[in-house]
């Protein structure tokens, strides 16, 4: 199929070998007169575009385009030197730096961040819960990549930030512990002439306590 105008955000058309879609918006030119071109690839029309839009809203809003040789690494510590160490408390700092040092680094340290997806967040979770870290620190690890990202976007480093639509592990609820018959009765007879015992009374025949 040949190139069409995706609304006027760059170039989107589907490749007849394989069916994907592609498209392109230019950022200026280099250094020698050349034009820089960056480039979307999906298996579907509204995929590309919605690509497309993200990179047309960078280059609307005067930003330079993602870099493909940035690195997950080369974000998060860009993060943490730049922006979180002289945000939060130094105890703080030294906590989210372990735990993507520990947890995040070694897993997508090397990863593209252009090419980092949802799918590699979200296996990323789902490994360290198999390993049998809590939820609430698997969340943690959720979250420290998350505003890695975020730190990423507002520079115009990274197009999205995956972490964020990931919904991340549950953390398990606490069940609430209620008394045995012979323990209400217990508690019913010690409460005998008590100035609340009605209300007591109302309680555990009601399942508020």
């Amino acid at each position: 199929m040949a190139g069409k105008r995706a609304n006027g955000e760059g170039t989107l058309y589907q490749r007849s070998t394989d069916g994907r879609w592609l498209g392109s918006i230019q950022f200026g030119h280099d250094g020698r007169g050349r034009p820089i071109r960056k480039y979307v690839s999906a298996k579907t029309e509204r995929e590309a575009l919605r690509k497309l839009k993200a990179l047309s809203r960078l280059h609307d809003d005067g930003l330079p385009p993602p870099s493909d040789r940035a690195t997950v690494e080369v974000l998060v510590r860009a993060w943490y030197d730049e922006e979180l160490r002289t945000r939060v408390a130094r105890t703080t700092a030294d906590n989210y730096r372990s735990v993507f040092e520990h947890h995040v680094l070694p897993v997508l340290g090397r990863k593209s961040i252009a090419k980092l997806t949802l799918s590699d967040v979200n296996r990323l979770l789902a490994d360290k819960l198999d390993q049998g870290l809590s939820a609430s620190t698997v969340q943690r690890v959720r979250n420290v990549l998350s505003q890695a990202l975020d730190y990423g976007v507002r520079q115009g480093i990274v197009v999205r930030n995956v972490a964020a639509l990931t919904r991340g592990p549950r953390n398990p609820r606490a069940e609430g512990r209620t008394l045995t018959p012979a323990q209400a009765k217990r508690l019913v007879d010690a409460l005998d002439g008590h100035v609340h015992e009605a209300l007591f009374v109302l309680m555990l025949s009601t399942g508020l306590w």
